[in-house]
């Protein structure tokens, strides 16, 4: 699982592939038992943004444990949907463009100090003010005032669901306001100005980050939780899944398709699965040949076999892309028109593309830590092959990957990316596929092959 700067990215071809998928989590519940030793999650990406103003990938996993908003969104509550975090409870006007937060009391930052509306404040303003990551989501505020210690006031240019924006999982986290004066470096050498559960205790870069429990959590701590969590860095999923049938992990996210079933089997592992807005695609590179061609990008999208991937590689746990909103989230149409696997036309449209056959090669990056991922594109190249492009795929890890796709120098022609949204709303995905921000730092546009899976 990935996310993406959502800043500053064209996006043009869409290429969608399979939609709608269920988190899978594996969870070794004997472990759980034993809260003298920490428990251990083996996390297959580092951590890359620490900053949580700016952080939008997947160190959620880890911000959402240390930092907190004022609301929590819980799709899994009923209604309402929303449940009180550092907030306890607001409302809108009637004209929907004012919004009243009234903060939790006797709340402390890990480094001391006291959260109160002044912070609050100063934590949005400064997330708008850098622009970074996801601050687009704040695009509708006007201003945001502090009339007390503990209420906070937004008002809005525009109705807005303030409520929804400021139960985000990026850009709506509440941060100490000395941890601020300090600046991004000093987040990025992991450190930390939250109000969670868990602080920041060490990092020890592509290794592993020690999480201690915050003594003075306002939510207090119940007999049988964890003290301390290591998170692991163990980009393998093979790896992982040895990891936790040895008991030397007793959590893990993402195992390999082929092996759900193996690992549902295990009276010692608990595999749990739920329905996601997560969605993968291909980002194509519309500034270097051949993908720079418009029939080459077109014959591309009808060179994926589409049933094959989500029946064989996904294992059924993952179905066919509908357009670009994943089937599991509101605004999705299921009538949309959508290339299908032909390889008959794929090649008449490399063929009248243009390009000359010797031109006819293409570079995918892909994360080395997903065997869907691999397994996906090894299909993708038998079937590209056999219609004269020639590809060179080139596993890595997601930050480096990301890195090299915003210069010209290291940039792939595609990319694989998995997206979900930063709130619960399709505007995220048209936002952040595409919007335009000038100027542009990234030469990639989209190429989706989607998918959004579901078990």
């Amino acid at each position: 699982m990935m996310k993406r700067n959502s800043q500053t990215i064209k996006f043009f071809h869409r290429m969608p592939i399979i939609a709608s998928f269920l988190m899978t989590l594996c969870v070794a519940f004997p472990a759980l038992a034993q809260t003298d030793k920490p428990l251990v999650y083996a996390m297959y990406a580092d951590i890359k943004d620490w900053d949580p103003s700016i952080a939008s990938s997947t160190e959620v996993i880890l911000l959402s444990n240390i930092y907190e908003p004022l609301i929590w969104y819980n799709p899994n509550a009923g209604k309402p949907i929303f449940t009180p975090a550092l907030a306890t409870d607001w409302s809108v006007s009637k004209d929907g463009k004012t919004w009243t937060f009234h903060l939790r009391k006797n709340v402390k930052f890990h480094d001391g100090t006291s959260f109160d509306a002044a912070a609050a404040k100063a934590s949005l303003e400064r997330t708008i003010k850098l622009g970074k990551g996801a601050a687009f989501i704040w695009s509708a505020v006007d201003t945001i005032a502090a009339p007390d210690a503990n209420t906070l006031t937004i008002k809005t240019k525009i109705p807005a669901a303030v409520d929804l924006i400021a139960s985000s999982q990026y850009a709506a986290y509440m941060i100490s306001p000395a941890a601020m004066q300090k600046g991004t470096e000093w987040f990025n050498q992991g450190n930390d100005g939250g109000t969670g559960p868990y602080k920041v205790k060490l990092w020890n870069r592509g290794q592993e980050v020690v999480l201690d429990k915050f003594d003075d959590y306002w939510g207090g701590w119940k007999e049988g939780q964890y003290a301390r969590v290591n998170l692991k860095l163990v980009q393998e999923a093979a790896t992982q899944v040895q990891m936790i049938r040895a008991g030397e992990a007793d959590f893990i996210t993402l195992p390999a398709a082929d092996l759900v079933k193996t690992l549902a089997n295990n009276p010692a592992i608990t595999v749990a699965q739920g329905a996601s807005w997560r969605n993968t695609q291909l980002l194509i590179n519309t500034n270097k040949a051949p993908t720079d061609n418009l029939k080459f990008r077109q014959a591309l999208s009808y060179a994926w076999d589409y049933a094959t991937v989500v029946s064989n590689i996904y294992e059924g746990g993952a179905k066919r892309s509908i357009g670009i909103i994943p089937s599991t989230m509101w605004g999705h149409h299921a009538n949309l028109k959508m290339p299908n696997f032909d390889l008959a036309k794929a090649k008449q449209l490399v063929d009248s593309s243009g390009v000359a056959a010797k031109d006819r090669r293409i570079s995918i990056a892909y994360i080395s830590t997903s065997e869907e991922y691999k397994n996906s594109l090894l299909l993708f190249k038998s079937n590209l092959e056999k219609i004269g492009i020639a590809v060179d795929l080139k596993p890595g890890p997601w930050g480096k990957i990301w890195d090299d796709a915003k210069g010209r120098q290291n940039a792939t022609n595609l990319i694989t990316m998995t997206w979900w949204p930063s709130y619960a709303t399709p505007s995220d995905w048209l936002i952040g596929l595409f919007r335009t921000e000038k100027p542009s730092t990234s030469i990639c546009r989209t190429m989706p092959i989607r998918c959004t899976t579901k078990w």
